[in-house]
């Protein structure tokens, strides 16, 4: 043994003196064949532990020890256990160094992981108490740290948490030891783990030392110890994202810490931002009145210098995300106005940075703020576009990221205003600096997304300056211009095409590019970029370059390069749109590519090897580790790439079933079995891409069934194609069980959106089975109940509507066109659906609620009665005051929904409500004169056309038709061409008087109308002609 035991020592030396890495490998492999294959490597490595002088000897040794208990303990002899334990407990207390003695406690909780449970170990409880409890400073801190790492691999303490916690509310205010007291923080942070909900004294006795553990962290601060510091900082971390509410009555105390912490210029840098972190979790902190005098704390520190490195984060950019985290988390009328005020008085201040500092800071505020930001939209506007002519030029830069974010948001606000916007974007694109024209372009890509044909009178000179900085901007500019490229043919359409074939040469010989991150990510955009360029110019022009581009996007999915393989996808999805059946070739070798990203493994890189993991372990070659990863934190790390690459992959497969129909038939099975498997990935993304991805390929079997149109109602009466069932009956289970078990809300929103296309495509049979179940998680929605929403409530009780953020509000939106979509698939069979669902969408409107909110209720009513036909009757006495009174709402959103609702409700309703017909004309006639939004008029024609058609007699037609036919065509709302040529039809089919006078401005109107795509139903359309024809025989 002793020969084996000196061997050993020696081989371990070599792995850790050698400079040569043959003999580091020789050694690795004399160790896994010769030492490591054996039981007595374990009581070997702990003589070795216990007498070697060398501490990297020690340290090395106690990390392969950890690993050989996990192998061969249950294959050693009692008697060589007992007195393996007995010298652990010994060699913790004299080892000297605290990396290894930090492995040696490792080893000790890797044995108690087995022994605890079997309760063979009794002698381990008694030292560790005994240890913790000594008078002996360094014995306290073994106990202590012992019961750390015992946490961290089991819970076989998890009985006794309520003498643990009594133990450490007296190490944690330890009168000696700072080591003592920041591990007793590090092993109550691991201790919260294993807290039930059901243990309330538990959570009150853990409650009560969070005092002290802000008192350990801020004896850490005061002592400059920031390693340990951030120790305590982690804990506060771990905290917040448990579920049991060990820091609630704590939390205003934490934000105004945490906040003091962020604000102290006498802290580091890496301190400050670690403080600033902890008020990014979602932390509610609406009712403690903290949200006005953070962001006040906020804006001063997002004035400080910023680091040149983009990826180092500082106090600033940390204070740029806790007001984006306030502004998405909190009701905008909560954050915004506060912000605005800072920014309004730091765009007056004369230092550059406070400028910059307003600029960035409006830029993150409009994700969460839309809605409340879009009446202040001019003003705000006006504030960017003094950012933009700066003369400093950091300010300038700041505002094309303000810009960028506005143009993402308010799209066609800011395409309504290119004719200010686009020459201060092409002024920037000329400056000398990179950084600004990086910016520029990046602002330009934003705004020309939105633009639509707008961009025709600036194409020309875009185009000319696009193609001269393609070919002399270097770096990531390049990437970005691109994109904008790509972004200007998604906007001009057929109008790019006398620019195509200049564009084609240059981006063609981008995806040959291979070398370097920068040319793979030029060659990434570039991809991407031609799946635009094909959109806008069609198949005809793109045909002839289709089959080299695939080639080489496809040699482009073997670089082993995340993005490109993600911009591919993108590509292959856009010419699958382009290019439908023509592109069925190519999915025998895209396919298997797509699922295999869908499979890929997040966990999966590894150190190089064991042995590089050890080193680490041990401290070597400049690593200082004190041993606090676990084994899995060492051999794992995720990626959060593959996240990304396997959502646009759920996407791409969505998209090639919806394009290439029949031919994507033999990859049905193997494709939904892996989106089912993805639908519940840990990332958020990823499991919107696979629930819309699933719901896509139900459309398109539907599709491809031809089955008869589906009729509303209850039991269903036009089944579906045994195809179409038998993949629905996968589909929604899977994605209902999503669903319930949902903590995002934007993935609940997401499933109730496709879930409403869906239902409108396919009909009642693809939910009439699980109609109860989605019921009962929108009345939850509702209820502020369902498992997305429970951070919105505390102790207090959930939150008020006027608590909530515009993300909140947007959840409770979707879930009413759900609502909606289920009354059109149920027509009089969502009667009883109807009482439960019309109250909880009723309280929405009133006049303290914000537009989005008002807009949402009286629209949904509007679909609920349309959808339900003459279910409708029995609630139209509740409905119908609230939609008159809905139509003289001060927004012009409010009004158009109103207008469309009210006059649906009097078409499907039975009661007869003719006679309030005076009131109704008399609220409706504003809305056709005067409306910045043409859809508001458009509805109103809508409404008046139902109310002639229902009871023709009660309406004054010498008087109502001049008005509704001058507004004639209509502008936005094509589905009212229904409604509205259906009642004029008939009129002029009866030859009614009060149409004649008209026939001449009718027959321009049908001239115009019949001249524009997609404005018309083709039974419409045929009918228009015919009427047409008969008119124009008579004149």
């Amino acid at each position: 043994m002793e020969q084996y035991v000196a061997g050993l020592e020696q081989t371990l030396q070599q792995v850790l003196t050698s400079n040569d890495n043959t003999q580091i490998s020789e050694a690795t492999k004399a160790l896994n064949d010769q030492f490591f294959a054996d039981a007595n490597c374990v009581p070997a490595l702990v003589h070795i532990i216990q007498t070697s002088g060398q501490k990297q000897v020690r340290q090395l040794a106690a990390v392969e020890l950890r690993k050989q208990i996990s192998n061969w303990w249950t294959r050693i002899g009692d008697e060589v256990k007992t007195a393996v334990k007995a010298k652990l407990l010994e060699i913790i207390l004299t080892e000297p160094e605290s990396l290894p003695r930090h492995s040696v406690a490792r080893c000790i909780a890797t044995v108690g992981r087995i022994e605890i449970p079997l309760e063979t170990w009794p002698a381990l409880v008694e030292f560790l108490f005994q240890c913790s409890s000594s008078a002996n400073a360094g014995h306290r801190e073994v106990g202590v740290y012992v019961i750390y790492a015992i946490f961290e691999v089991t819970d076989a303490f998890s009985d006794n948490l309520r003498v643990l916690l009594e133990l450490f509310s007296r190490t944690i205010v330890d009168p000696d030891s700072a080591v003592v007291r920041v591990t007793t923080v590090q092993a109550l942070g691991k201790i919260a783990e294993f807290i039930e909900d059901d243990q309330k004294q538990e959570i009150t006795i853990f409650s009560d030392l969070v005092p002290h553990m802000v008192n350990v962290l801020m004896q850490c601060l005061s002592e400059d110890d920031d390693d340990s510091a951030a120790k305590c900082f982690d804990v506060f971390d771990t905290l917040l994202l448990l579920e049991v509410p060990i820091l609630s009555k704590h939390v205003q105390n934490l934000v105004q810490f945490f906040m003091s912490v962020g604000s102290n210029k006498d802290y580091s840098s890496t301190v400050r931002v670690q403080g600033l972190s902890f008020l990014i979790k979602k932390s509610k902190i609406q009712r403690l009145k903290l949200v006005a005098p953070m962001v006040q704390a906020l804006m001063p520190i997002a004035a400080e210098e910023e680091p040149e490195d983009l990826d180092d984060d500082s106090p600033a950019r940390l204070a740029f995300k806790v007001i984006n985290t306030l502004s998405t988390h909190l009701p905008p009328q909560q954050v915004f106005p506060v912000a605005l005020e800072g920014i309004l008085a730091y765009m007056q201040n004369p230092d550059p940075l406070f400028r910059k500092a307003a600029m960035f800071t409006l830029s993150v505020l409009v994700e969460g703020s839309v809605d409340f930001i879009r009446p202040k939209f001019k003003d705000l506007l006006s504030l960017v576009c003094a950012g933009l002519q700066d003369p400093e030029v950091t300010v300038r830069r700041a505002a094309c990221y303000a810009l960028s974010s506005f143009a993402e948001e308010f799209d066609q606000e800011v395409s309504e205003n290119h004719a200010t916007l686009l020459p201060l974007v092409f002024n920037l694109m000329n400056e000398p600096t990179p950084e600004t024209t990086k910016q520029a372009c990046n602002a330009l890509d934003a705004i020309l997304e939105g633009l639509g044909e707008n961009i025709l009178q600036y194409l020309p000179v875009l185009m000319e300056k696009l193609m001269h900085m393609l070919d002399h901007a270097q770096g990531e500019t390049r990437a970005i211009v691109v994109a904008a490229i790509g972004s200007a043919a998604h906007a001009s359409g057929t109008e790019f095409t006398p620019y195509f074939a200049e564009v084609m040469k240059r981006l063609q010989h981008l995806m040959t590019l291979h070398s370097g991150e920068e040319e793979l990510m030029l060659r990434a955009v570039s991809t991407d970029a031609l799946g635009a360029i094909a959109n806008a110019v069609g198949k005809d022009a793109f045909r002839p370059y289709l089959n080299d581009l695939m080639n080489k996007a496809m040699e482009g999915l073997l670089l082993d390069n995340n993005r490109l393989r993600e911009c591919g996808y993108y590509f292959f999805a856009g010419m699958a749109q382009v290019f439908e059946d023509e592109f069925s070739p190519y999915l025998p070798t895209i396919v298997p590519h797509l699922i295999n990203s869908c499979k890929l493994e997040e966990n999966n890189t590894r150190f190089e090897s064991e042995l590089n993991s050890a080193a680490q372990d041990a401290g070597i070659d400049g690593i200082e580790d004190d041993g606090d990863d676990t084994a899995e934190d060492l051999n794992y790390v995720f990626r959060s790439a593959i996240a990304d690459e396997k959502e646009i992959a759920a996407d791409t497969i969505g998209e090639f079933f919806q394009h290439t129909g029949p031919a994507f038939l033999p990859y049905v099975e193997s494709s939904v079995q892996e989106l089912i498997n993805l639908s519940t990935h840990m990332a958020d993304g990823v499991r919107k891409a696979s629930c819309g991805a699933l719901f896509a390929f139900v459309r398109t079997f539907y599709k491809l069934s031809k089955c008869e149109p589906w009729k509303a109602g209850i039991p269903v009466q036009v089944p579906l194609h045994d195809n179409v069932s038998q993949l629905s009956n996968l589909v929604i289970p899977a994605i209902l069980s999503v669903w319930e078990d949902e903590d995002e809300k934007m993935v609940v929103v997401q499933i109730c959106q496709e879930m409403v296309e869906t239902i409108k495509a396919c009909g009642p049979g693809i939910i009439a089975d699980h109609i109860t179940a989605i019921g009962e998680q929108l009345n939850m929605i509702f209820e502020k109940k369902a498992y997305c929403q429970q951070e919105l409530g505390d102790e207090d009780g959930p939150l008020d509507e006027d608590e909530q953020a515009e993300f909140d509000a947007l959840l409770i939106s979707s879930a009413s066109d759900l609502v909606g979509g289920l009354a059109g698939a149920l027509g009089e069979s969502f009667v009883p659906y109807a009482k439960v669902f019309i109250p909880h969408i009723a309280k929405y409107y009133s006049n303290n609620k914000p537009t989005s909110e008002r807009s949402m209720a009286i629209g949904s009513l509007g679909d609920i009665s349309s959808g339900m036909g003459a279910g409708v009757t029995e609630f139209t006495e509740t409905i119908y005051p609230m939609l008159l009174k809905a139509l003289g709402d001060k927004e012009e959103e409010v009004r158009s929904n109103a207008a469309f609702s009210v006059g649906v409700l009097v078409q499907n309703s039975n009661i007869d409500i003719s006679s309030q017909y005076p009131a109704l004309l008399t609220a409706l006639y504003p809305l056709f004169q005067g409306q910045s939004m043409e859809i508001v008029t458009d509805n109103a024609c809508g409404a008046v056309a139902r109310m002639i058609m229902k009871h023709p007699n009660a309406v004054p037609l010498d008087q109502v038709l001049p008005v509704f036919i001058q507004a004639l065509p209509l502008k936005r709302d094509f589905e009212e061409n229904e409604p509205v040529y259906k009642l004029l039809f008939s009129l002029i089919r009866s030859q009614n008087a009060s149409v004649a006078p008209h026939i001449g401005h009718l027959m321009k109107v049908f001239t115009e109308v019949l001249s524009k795509e997609d404005e018309l139903k083709p039974h419409t359309r045929a009918e228009m002609v015919e009427i047409a024809q008969a008119l124009s025989a008579q004149n």
